[in-house]
Order: C-alpha cells, then sequence, then structure tokens
C-alpha cells in the first residue's frame, strides 16, 4: 500500500468539496470534479485539481484525464431524485463501474446512505436487512450491490445517517412544518466533520469490499433533540404529533472497532 494515495473525488458538493480542502491540505494529491464551470476556481482555491465532469445515465461528459493515475476515487454524488425523479442513479454508477475498469481503478469508496434500511424498527447494524421505502434508498441499494459485486476493484460502502454542519440541520425544515411525527423515533446523524475524518482515516489503509454505517452514537428522541436544537439556534420550536411511531438505532459499532475510531462531534447539538 502506498504512504500516500493519489485521490479522486467524483462530485466536489457538501461533502466532496470540504473533503477535498482537508486532504490536500494533509499534502494529498487531490482531484475534484464539478458539473459547473463556475466552481472552478473555488477548487483550485483548496489546492485541488478541477475537472468538470458530468456522469450521466448513458455516458461521462468531459475530462477523462480525472479518472487516469489514481488510486482512489470516492464517489459523492447523490442521486437528487427530488429534482429528477426518473433520473436512475444505478446507470450513473454502471458508468462509474466502467471507467474504473477502463482506468484499472482497485479502490473506491461509495458515499450511500441508511435510507437503505428504510422504515424498519429496532437496532440496525451492517447485517441487517435492506427494505428500502424510498425511491432514493431504492437506488442505493441497487448501487451499493454492483458495486460490491464487482470483482475488478474493491468498494468500501459508507452508509452515512442525516448528514449536518456547515449550516445543514434538519431542525430548519422541521421548524416551518405544521407538525413533525415520529417525536419518541430516536435520531440517527452525522457531523460532517465526522464523515470527513472517517474517510481520512480509511485512506490510510487499503480499501476493501466492506460496508460501514457513520452514524454518531448519540441517538435522543427526535423531540427532545429537535427541540433542544430550535432553542440552541433560536427558531421556531416544532409541534410535534405522534403519527408513523419507528425507532431504530443505527449502530455504528463496526467502525468504531474497526478503525478504532472516536467520533468528534458527540453530541450534535451544534449548528456550524
Amino acid at each position: 500500500m502506498k504512504l500516500s494515495k493519489n485521490i479522486a473525488i467524483l462530485g466536489c458538493g457538501w461533502l466532496g468539496l470540504p473533503l477535498a480542502e482537508h486532504l490536500s491540505s494533509l499534502n494529498y494529491h487531490v482531484k475534484g470534479s464539478t458539473t459547473s464551470k463556475d466552481k472552478i476556481e473555488l477548487i483550485k482555491s483548496i489546492k485541488t485539481d478541477p475537472y468538470l465532469i458530468e456522469v450521466k445515465e448513458n455516458e461521462i461528459i468531459g475530462n477523462h484525464e480525472f479518472f487516469t493515475s489514481i488510486d482512489v476515487l470516492i464517489i459523492a454524488i447523490p442521486p437528487r431524485l427530488k429534482s429528477n425523479p426518473e433520473r436512475r442513479h444505478d446507470l450513473v454508477v454502471d458508468r462509474c463501474i466502467e471507467v474504473c475498469i477502463a482506468n484499472n481503478i482497485k479502490e473506491v469508496i461509495f458515499i450511500s446512505s441508511t435510507s437503505v434500511y428504510g422504515n424498519q424498527s429496532g437496532n440496525l447494524n451492517e447485517e441487517s436487512k435492506l427494505a428500502p421505502s424510498t425511491n432514493s434508498g431504492k437506488q442505493l441499494a441497487i448501487c451499493e450491490q454492483k458495486l460490491l459485486e464487482t470483482d475488478d476493484f474493491s468498494t468500501t460502502i459508507l452508509r452515512m445517517g442525516g448528514l449536518i454542519g456547515k449550516k445543514r440541520h434538519p431542525i430548519i425544515q422541521l421548524s416551518k412544518k405544521k407538525y413533525v411525527d415520529n417525536p419518541k423515533g430516536s435520531i440517527n446523524l452525522i457531523h460532517l466533520s465526522d464523515c470527513i475524518s472517517i474517510i481520512h482515516q480509511l485512506l490510510n489503509k487499503q480499501i476493501t469490499k466492506n460496508v460501514y454505517n457513520c452514524v454518531t452514537p448519540y441517538h435522543p428522541s427526535r423531540e427532545k433533540y429537535y427541540s433542544d436544537m430550535a432553542l440552541l439556534i433560536g427558531c421556531n420550536q416544532p409541534s410535534f404529533k405522534d403519527l408513523n411511531p419507528i425507532d431504530r438505532v443505527i449502530s455504528s459499532d463496526k467502525i468504531i472497532q474497526d478503525l478504532k475510531y472516536t467520533f468528534i462531534v458527540k453530541n450534535l447539538l451544534i449548528f456550524s
């Protein structure tokens, strides 16, 4: 295994851009892709090599030099099905698999979501069955399967909990709703700082075929947590109705044990 890996981040968005900045600051050679010309200078400013790339369902448009001479490809492009319900994210991943094989890329990290577990209750770990209920969750489950079944390279799947940080938090939307359901259900979130730290620690190892839940082991009820967050940031207190009761706790024990990982942001009462 190389001591210093060449990294390509496919998708310099909310997670990919600060990840690129962090890795570049540690003297990794990082390539970052974007679909927007307006973002090229921003990517350059964080000492990351910028590339215009758009992965479509039937082709990859842009500078394919992005995929050359790299050790690890991090796929950080979300399904974006809310804006385009007909989009086939599984076909997008098919194009990623093809380009990895063509360029002899041997290590891949794929950013997935705990939405692949659907609306199951109870304690869930990486061995729990997948039962996605949303279109996005269903497509991510298919993408995971395709990547793990590919023998030409190794993929580690990171099932991220609800992502918070950098002024991104569900309390903003919830405080505007008429009511919030499932008040007794546990939260399963993770802060951006821990997303980045987990990926960095994985890069210090050889990427293998593996799956990890990435959820902060802090699980107060939705009612308590979102009420406390509303007080913290000074927004309207959400109203709760005891509808659609589901209580699930998604375990991160595996990644804590395998990586000896200690979460940076422990109680998630933070808005930055």
